[in-house]
């Protein structure tokens, strides 16, 4: 068996393995600057087709858009209303008169909503277009629940304290509603009437609707203060004052029960103290108390 830890490797053999070799390797100019250029070339070519993308985009859309605006077709033929009772021709012809003939697509509808919303009797307006040429306008208009009188002139109210119109003379009878006497010279059509007094006169009416017996069409409210109410009905004056309407009311109702039996003719009810309440005969002024309980204490 040979040892080859004693073996000695000839100079020339070390020297070879730890020489180092450099290779030239020859390179194509034409080629190499080729590749460099490639990316910044297909940048600006990708840049240019997208330029000509949007202005084609453009161009078409401003055709699509003259093509629309311009059809016959989309020229508004008419305007579909609904819910309009009170609403007169003439407004109506204000609020959309001016889309006859436009296009469909030009018409401001919130100009017309706002139109609308200006007149006293419209509570709400919605509109919408129909394609391809006609206007839809739905109303929901206010209902009158009140007349209101401040010495002066008549006005319809809705449920809100909201004044619709003026009430002519003249038509004052067609409308079968409760009246309301207020000391206000500032009236105008519009506006809203949120006083204490109107807030108890409403109060009191929905009591008088609750309980029945009444024809309220024949209720006058007097409402110049909430403290002072009072209520007019068949010639005779109850004075309410403000609050406790129910158990006003029931007191009323036997006092009422009691002056029929006995045949009197009053001038009014006195309701305001909590507790008592006082009747005024006419022709005598003879006047009587009313305890809760129901004894009478002549005066």
């Amino acid at each position: 068996m040979r040892d080859y830890k004693n073996v000695k490797v000839p100079g020339s053999y070390r020297a070879s393995a730890k020489r180092s070799y450099t290779k030239r390797v020859q390179v194509d100019r034409g080629s190499g600057w080729h590749d460099k250029k490639t990316p910044g070339t297909r940048g600006a070519l990708v840049q240019f087709l997208a330029a000509v993308v949007i202005a084609g985009g453009c161009v078409l859309g401003w055709q699509a858009y003259r093509a629309v605006t311009q059809a016959e077709m989309f020229q508004i033929a008419g305007v579909d209303v609904k819910g309009a009772k009170q609403v007169t021709e003439a407004d109506l012809k204000d609020i959309v008169g001016a889309f006859q003939g436009r296009n469909i697509f030009q018409v401001d509808l919130e100009a017309a909503i706002r139109r609308a919303r200006e007149n006293a009797w419209v509570k709400e307006a919605k509109i919408h277009r129909r394609l391809p040429n006609r206007i839809s306008m739905v109303f929901t208009e206010r209902v009158p629940c009140v007349v209101l009188d401040n010495g002066g002139a008549r006005y319809l109210l809705d449920d809100t304290g909201s004044v619709i119109a003026g009430l002519a003379k003249e038509n004052a009878g067609s409308w079968q509603l409760p009246v309301v006497a207020i000391r206000n010279e500032r009236i105008r059509p519009g506006e809203q009437i949120a006083t204490e007094e109107m807030h108890e006169a409403f109060a009191l009416l929905s009591e008088i609707s609750s309980q029945g017996g009444w024809r309220l069409a024949d209720v006058t409210i007097r409402a110049n203060s909430a403290e002072s109410l009072a209520v007019v009905y068949a010639g005779q004056e109850y004075r309410i004052g403000g609050g406790n309407y129910a158990e006003k009311l029931r007191r009323l109702a036997e006092i009422m029960t009691d002056v029929n039996q006995r045949g009197l003719e009053i001038a009014y009810v006195e309701l305001r103290p909590e507790r008592q309440a006082a009747v005024m005969v006419k022709n005598n002024s003879t006047k009587y108390s009313v305890q809760s309980a129901g004894s009478k204490k002549r005066k």
